[in-house]
C-alpha cells in the first residue's frame, strides 16, 4: 500500500504538471532554476534523499547542486544583461545589510562556515532575479509556486499517511510531530502557508480570466489544493502558520477593497500605524498573554521564551554580534542546544539576526523593513505586478519572525519577502552573444513591460 500511494500520487503530481502547462504558456525554461531551489528550501536537503544524514554544509552533494544553482543564476542574469550597478543603485538597504553579514565574517569563529552559508542564502536574490526579469514576472511567480506545490503538498500527505519514517517525528515531550517533505512541523507549516497564499491569488486570477476556456477545471484545481494545505496545517499543528495563512488572506482580499477606495493609502497607511501602536501596547501591558491564557494555550509560546531567555545569558557581543550563522555551532551554542534538545534556532528571527549581528545587524534589519514597507505600499497603488502579494509577505514575515526565524535563513518565506521586496532596473541591451540576445527575446524586459 506505501508504495502503491507513492506510485498513484507521482501520476497524480504529473497530471497536475502537464494539466497547468497545457492550459498557460509562461516564461522560459529557466524557470527550472527557481523551481527548483525552493523545492530544496521547502523540502529537505538533497543528499537526504539519498540516504546522506549530513546537513548542506558537510555533504559534498548538497554543496554542488547549491553551487550549480547559484551558478546557472548568475549565467542567466549575465545573458540578459542584467544591469548589476542599477541593481545596486535600487537596493541600497538589503545591499548593505548583506555586505555587514560579509564583514562579520571577519570575527566569527568558523569564518569559513560563515561564507559558505551567506554565499547560499545571497543566492535566494540572484535566483529570485530570473524570476523577475521574466516578461511577466507575476505569472511566472505565481506559476513556479503553484506548479512547486502540485509536488510539496500531495508528497506531504502520502509522507505523513504511508511513510512514517520519512514524514513524521517525535518531539523532545515524545509527542508525535508532523513534517511531511519538511524535516519538522514548523517547516511544513511554514512551507504550507507560503505556497497557499501563492495558490489564493492564483485562484483569484484565474477567476478573473476573460478567457474562460478550462477555467473549472483550474478552479477545482486550485480549490483542492488549498483543502490540502489547510489539512496539512491541522496535522502538523503549527499555530503560528495558520495565525499568518488567515492574516495572509485576509490582507490578499483586503488589498482588494483599498484599491477601490478614493484614499486607499491613507487608510493603508493607518492601518499600520495602528497595528504598531497595538504591538506597543502588547509588550507594555502584556494583553497577548491573556488572550492566550483564554485560548487554552500556553503564554510562553509553548518554551520559546525560555530558550530567549537562556541564550541571551549566553553574552554575545552586544553590537556586533557573534558572526553570521555560526552560534548554533560554538559552544555558547551548545549550551542552549544542552537545555532545549534538537535546537539550531532561536525561534525568533530578530533574536537570530541579534546573536549574528548584534544591535547594528538588527537596525540594518529595521531598515531594510522600513525601505520594503514604502516599497510595496508604493506598489501597491501604482499597478505593479507583484502589488497584490506584496504587502502580505511583507507583513507576514514581520509576524512569523516573532516566533520562527526565518530573516536570512535559506527558506520560502525569506525568498517569498526578497521576491516582493527587490527592485531591479530595466536591463541593458545585451552586447555579449547571440545567446544573450535570443534570451532576451524569450524572455522580455521585465518591469519595463507593466510600466508601459
Amino acid at each position: 500500500m506505501p508504495h502503491l500511494a507513492l506510485i498513484l500520487c507521482c501520476g497524480f503530481i504529473l497530471w497536475l504538471w502537464r494539466k497547468d502547462m497545457t492550459w498557460r504558456k509562461v516564461g522560459s525554461r529557466t524557470l527550472l532554476i527557481p523551481a527548483a531551489w525552493i523545492v530544496i528550501q521547502g523540502s529537505r536537503p538533497v543528499s537526504y534523499w539519498f540516504g546522506g544524514g549530513g546537513g548542506s554544509d558537510a555533504n559534498p552533494i548538497d554543496t554542488f547542486v547549491f553551487a550549480m544553482l547559484i551558478g546557472s543564476a548568475v549565467v542567466v542574469l549575465v545573458n540578459r544583461g542584467m544591469d548589476w550597478g542599477g541593481f545596486l543603485h535600487n537596493n541600497k538597504s538589503i545591499c548593505l545589510i548583506y555586505a555587514y553579514l560579509l564583514l562579520s565574517v571577519v570575527w566569527s569563529e568558523m569564518p569559513l562556515v560563515s561564507l559558505k552559508r551567506l554565499f547560499k542564502d545571497f543566492g535566494c536574490v540572484l535566483v529570485g532575479l530570473i524570476l523577475l526579469t521574466q516578461t511577466n514576472p507575476a505569472d511566472a511567480v505565481r506559476v513556479m509556486f503553484v506548479r512547486v506545490s502540485y509536488i510539496l503538498f500531495p508528497l506531504s500527505l502520502v509522507f505523513i499517511k504511508y511513510f512514517p519514517n520519512i514524514g513524521r517525528s517525535f518531539s523532545r515531550a515524545g509527542e508525535a510531530m508532523f513534517g511531511g517533505v519538511t524535516t519538522q512541523k514548523n517547516s511544513l507549516g511554514e512551507m504550507v502557508f507560503v505556497f497557499s497564499i501563492m495558490i489564493l491569488w492564483d485562484l483569484i486570477e484565474v477567476n478573473k480570466r476573460e478567457d474562460r476556456r478550462g477555467n473549472k477545471m483550474q478552479l477545482v484545481i486550485r480549490l483542492g489544493m488549498l483543502l490540502m494545505g489547510v489539512w496539512l496545517l491541522i496535522t502538523c499543528d503549527s499555530q503560528t502558520s495558520i495565525f499568518c495563512l488567515i492574516v495572509g488572506a485576509c490582507i490578499l482580499w483586503g488589498t482588494q477593497r483599498l484599491l477601490g477606495m478614493r484614499n486607499g493609502r491613507r487608510v493603508l497607511i493607518t492601518i499600520l500605524t495602528s497595528v504598531i501602536c497595538l504591538v506597543v501596547m502588547d509588550k507594555t501591558f502584556g494583553v497577548s498573554d491573556m488572550v492566550i491564557r483564554a485560548l487554552g494555550r500556553d503564554p510562553s509560546l509553548t518554551g520559546r521564551t525560555d530558550i530567549w531567555k537562556i541564550l541571551l545569558e549566553q553574552k554575545t557581543d552586544r553590537f556586533l554580534g557573534e558572526g553570521f550563522y555560526v552560534f548554533w555551532d560554538s559552544p555558547k551554542g551548545k549550551a542552549v542546544i544542552e537545555s532545549f534538545m534538537k535546537i539550531n534556532s532561536a525561534h525568533n528571527g530578530y533574536l537570530d539576526l541579534y546573536v549574528d549581528g548584534g544591535l547594528v545587524g538588527d537596525a540594518l534589519l529595521v531598515l531594510v523593513l522600513l525601505v520594503a514597507a514604502r516599497r510595496v505600499v508604493d506598489r501597491l497603488f501604482s499597478g505593479h505586478p507583484l502589488s497584490k502579494v506584496g504587502l502580505v509577505y511583507w507583513l507576514l514575515a514581520i509576524l512569523y519572525n516573532f516566533s520562527e526565524s526565518s530573516f536570512f535563513r535559506l527558506d520560502v518565506l525569506w525568498f517569498a519577502f526578497l521576491l516582493v521586496t527587490i527592485e531591479h532596473p530595466l536591463m541593458s541591451q545585451p552586447t555579449a552573444s547571440k545567446s544573450g540576445l535570443r534570451e532576451l527575446r524569450g524572455t522580455g524586459a521585465g518591469y519595463g513591460d507593466w510600466a508601459a
